[in-house]
């Protein structure tokens, strides 16, 4: 085997983790004008059968996006591959959503940029003894 058909061009590595984060954040913060809404935490909230459903979401959305804008992380890193390929936009799109996952915590709980509805949401889990 070649010892060169794995080879990572490091500069294009830095430019897709770079793009990862960016579509990461973007994603997030789409989706939370959604998951902060009152209505939806309302829903959410009251149905504990519909937990689970905001990662789906993200996933789905995620693999959309990389689908769309045509992103595949893992053939633009490892040059073996010259083309995109579904696999690939779906394993890319599914590190974009654990990305949001990950900016969610960031936003929200080290730099505290969430909606009224969602920090009405928290203080009233905090006054009844819930945890976050």
């Amino acid at each position: 085997m070649d010892p060169t058909f794995y080879r990572i061009d490091f500069e294009m590595l830095f430019e897709v983790l770079i793009t990862l984060v960016v579509f990461s954040a973007f994603i997030e913060r789409a989706l939370a004008l959604v998951f902060e809404s009152r209505w939806f935490i309302a829903a959410y909230e009251a149905n504990p059968k519909r937990k689970g459903i905001k990662e789906l979401v993200a996933v789905v959305v995620s693999i959309a996006v990389c689908i769309f804008w045509k992103f595949d992380a893992f053939s633009v890193i490892i040059l073996a591959h010259d083309k995109m390929t579904v696999p690939g936009f779906i394993l890319t799109g599914m590190v974009v959503a654990g990305g949001a996952k990950a900016s969610i915590k960031l936003f929200k709980d080290v730099m505290g940029f969430m909606s009224s509805a969602e920090k009405e949401r928290l203080q009233s889990k905090n006054k009844t003894g819930k945890k976050k």
